[in-house]
């Protein structure tokens, strides 16, 4: 076939030889698109997760003006709570404050060394405690540390009798108060 008969054929048949080179052309890009739907499907959930996030989004800004106002209150009374660990004359009159509250004699209080190097905002404040005092002093003594302006963490107490014959005993506590620097 050569290419004067192909004309011929063509000019013969124009209709057909339209619907074949409109054919030929929709193959060609439906082959070059077939590689695209994988990567539009994925960018399709992607926008889609991403509208969902959104859509949550504008949901729960309802209150957030409250929210946020409620945070900041909590903020100040957890800050207010904290006991700074380079104010010791502070930190030690309220032990006295607990002696006199809970009528146990304060036998020994100390601040030990807050934590260097600490990479967060709050840490523990140590503190090691000796009192004596009746048992339910004592008891009282331990339970106005746990509930007391300052949230506290008590790593270790030790109970004695004391040697005297008064029936007192004596409690030997470590414990950390939560603290800044």
């Amino acid at each position: 076939m050569t290419t004067t008969d192909l004309l011929a054929l063509l000019k013969k048949h124009p209709i057909g030889f339209g619907c074949l080179l409109v054919s030929l052309i929709c193959g060609g890009l439906l082959y070059m698109r077939s590689g695209n739907i994988a990567a539009s499907q994925a960018e399709l959930e992607a926008s889609s997760a991403e509208a969902q996030k959104m859509i949550g989004n504008v949901r729960n800004s309802k209150g957030l003006p409250e929210q946020v106002a409620e945070i900041q209150a909590q903020t100040k009374e957890v800050e207010g709570r904290l006991m700074k660990a380079g104010q010791l004359a502070v930190n030690l009159q309220y032990f006295y404050k607990l002696e006199t509250e809970n009528e146990v004699k304060l036998v020994d209080v100390r601040q030990n060394t807050f934590p260097r190097g600490l990479k967060t905002l709050y840490g523990g404040v140590p503190f090691s405690v000796t009192v004596q005092g009746s048992f339910t002093h004592v008891t009282n003594f331990i339970n106005r540390l746990q509930n007391g302006r300052h949230f506290c963490r008590i790593n270790t107490a030790s109970y004695a009798k004391t040697s005297d014959n008064t029936g007192d005993i004596s409690l030997s506590v470590n414990l950390e108060l939560l603290g800044q620097p």
